[in-house]
């Protein structure tokens, strides 16, 4: 492990299992209950549901597929789907049906489980870069060229966290050809895709990729743990049996609620829409203020800005918690971002106005100082 950010490398085993060290940095922070919390890396919707009739029964029965929500909703056959306790044993899952035993590119920035759990399966990891510009964040064509030279498997996050910009057409296209053409499968963790009307799922381009999602991000669902996994029937095939070793079977009560809910899942997606609408001007005028230049991503629940000078761990642990603010430094997730802030905007518009006065206060004393 290299600073705070996820680590790349060889297998790992016991006490060289890498920590995932945004979470063991930011769950005692989060503890903390400070006041001003623009930390969520999804939407916070206000789900209020009554009682669900045999919630705690056996879902299973004649007739009864478990995959039809999904496969439905992507308009695939059930035979396509696989279910799974969230996108993150989605990963797990994922790597274990779709690897044949060589290197894995893993792309930074990301999420710590997303670089890492490849090493966790006994699989060697090598780092691909986005890099920013004036106008998004691209594929450095010329490193994650070679790189997929030597790989047969390749971890994306198309809505890329910390900064929440997706692939561009033109370096979606040519990933695709390049990964066809080097015969590298891609395992793409697409939790973000939602809040986002253009995205075409990555499985579409082909059998060599896979699309890993679930309704933590976009829905607010994280407390169920309900995810998928889409892909060729093969390697659906791969995964049901990994899941079965690993898992056994979906919780019944996990399968109720979804089942519950399902004609509502169009709800969280408009609220986010309207964060948007109601948050980001008074995000971007506090930043134009403080002189910090920033276009925020034209999609989704958060963006990441540059604050010059700044170290921005010690920025929200000292200043940031004398004022009782919360926001994720982007070191979390890839070298190079010692001075980005993540910032989420998924909360009601009259706490995110007063905490971005917060953080304008906050970051304008962190710049005195510097």
């Amino acid at each position: 492990m290299a600073g705070n950010y996820p680590g790349t490398g060889g297998p790992a085993r016991g006490s060289e299992i890498p920590p995932v060290s945004y979470l063991q940095w930011y769950i005692p922070r989060l503890k903390e209950n400070r006041k001003h919390n623009l930390s969520f890396s999804g939407l916070q919707f206000p789900w209020e549901l009554e009682g669900i009739e045999n919630v705690w029964k056996d879902h299973r029965g004649p007739g009864i597929d478990e995959r039809e929500l999904i496969s439905k909703m992507y308009g695939v056959s059930v035979d396509n789907v696989h279910l799974c306790m969230g996108a993150t044993q989605g990963i797990a899952l994922a790597i274990s049906a779709a690897s044949r035993g060589g290197k894995v590119a893993v792309e930074m920035p990301s999420y710590g489980p997303v670089s890492q759990t490849a090493r966790i399966l006994g699989l060697e990891t090598v780092a691909v870069h986005r890099i920013t510009t004036s106008t998004a964040w691209v594929i450095d064509r010329d490193e994650w060229s070679l790189v997929l030279e030597s790989v047969d498997l390749l971890m994306v996050t198309p809505q890329l966290n910390p900064v929440g910009w997706s692939f561009t057409e033109e370096d979606r296209n040519w990933l695709v050809s390049e990964c066809k053409r080097k015969d590298v499968r891609i395992i793409s963790d697409e939790v973000y895709s939602r809040a986002d009307n253009s995205w075409r799922p990555m499985f579409t381009e082909g059998d060599n990729c896979i699309t890993i999602s679930s309704l933590t991000k976009v829905h607010g669902l994280g407390v169920i743990r309900y995810g998928w996994i889409i892909a060729d029937e093969s390697i659906i095939a791969n995964v049901a049996n990994s899941f079965h070793n690993m898992e056994g079977m979906m919780s019944s009560p996990t399968i109720r609620i979804v089942e519950h809910i399902k004609n509502r899942l169009h709800e969280p997606v408009e609220l986010i829409e309207h964060y948007r609408e109601k948050n980001l001007p008074v995000l971007i005028s506090a930043l134009e203020r403080l002189g910090i230049e920033w276009t925020p991503p034209p999609h989704g629940v958060f963006g990441a800005f540059r604050i010059p000078g700044v170290n921005t761990i010690e920025m929200i642990d000292t200043i940031g918690k004398e004022h009782s603010l919360l926001a994720v430094p982007g070191i979390m997730f890839g070298p190079g971002l010692e001075e980005w802030l993540r910032i989420g905007w998924s909360i009601d518009p009259v706490s995110f106005a007063e905490a971005v006065s917060v953080l304008e206060l906050v970051i304008r004393t962190a710049l005195d100082i510097t």
